[in-house]
């Protein structure tokens, strides 16, 4: 249980109340920003993830790796599926990897404790489609940072989608959507984007 509390306290203090991922770190959250130090390359961000991921399971991949002054933000799939695993973060000057908190956590009902904790998807099925995913995203965003476009291509994991999203043609920021119920929730915790890569 003591690993749960923990995590709930990342959520409600670095997701929930939107804090970012320096000020988590200020506020001794484990496993958050390095504020010190030389950062790594996107290079050699994909190889951690890689490693990390491969002790983890055979089954699974890494599929795109994107850089915000934050962190880095990773996809995993899963290789007999093509499906979305989950989602991590790395630190960006002490390269610590680390599930991601948000909805990764709470609602991933296949690879997250909590997410099942907390009523995640049943058999991890999401009952909208991304396409009512994107519109519900879209929905959000028109009501939020103005000009936000939705990029189309989302990731569909179990129990929740996740999107990137644009501001005059820039990728800008993430949100994820819950499988069930269609709530948002944008991820508060990258900072600024600088680039990303797809992994073969």
């Amino acid at each position: 249980m003591k690993k749960y509390f923990i995590w709930i306290i990342i959520v409600l203090v670095a997701a929930g109340l939107g804090v970012g991922a320096a000020a988590a770190a200020r506020a001794g959250i484990p496993g958050n920003l390095s504020t010190s130090g030389q950062r790594i390359s996107i290079d050699e961000a994909v190889s951690l993830a890689k490693q990390y991921v491969s002790n983890y399971d055979s089954n699974l991949q890494v599929s795109e790796v994107m850089e915000f002054s934050d962190n880095f933000y990773v996809v995993v799939k899963e290789s007999n599926t093509g499906r979305g695993a989950f989602e991590l973060l790395i630190d960006p000057f002490s390269g610590s990897i680390y599930p991601e908190y948000g909805p990764n956590m709470m609602w991933n009902s296949k690879y997250s404790p909590m997410g099942r904790m907390m009523g995640g998807v049943q058999n991890g099925d999401n009952t909208i489609s991304l396409d009512q995913a994107a519109q519900a995203a879209q929905n959000y965003l028109d009501a939020n940072p103005p000009g936000a476009k939705l990029s189309p291509d989302g990731v569909s994991f179990y129990g929740h989608y996740t999107f990137d999203y644009q501001i005059n043609n820039k990728t800008a920021g993430m949100l994820s959507v819950n499988g069930v119920t269609a709530d948002v929730w944008p991820h508060t915790w990258h900072g600024n984007f600088i680039q990303e890569v797809e992994v073969k």
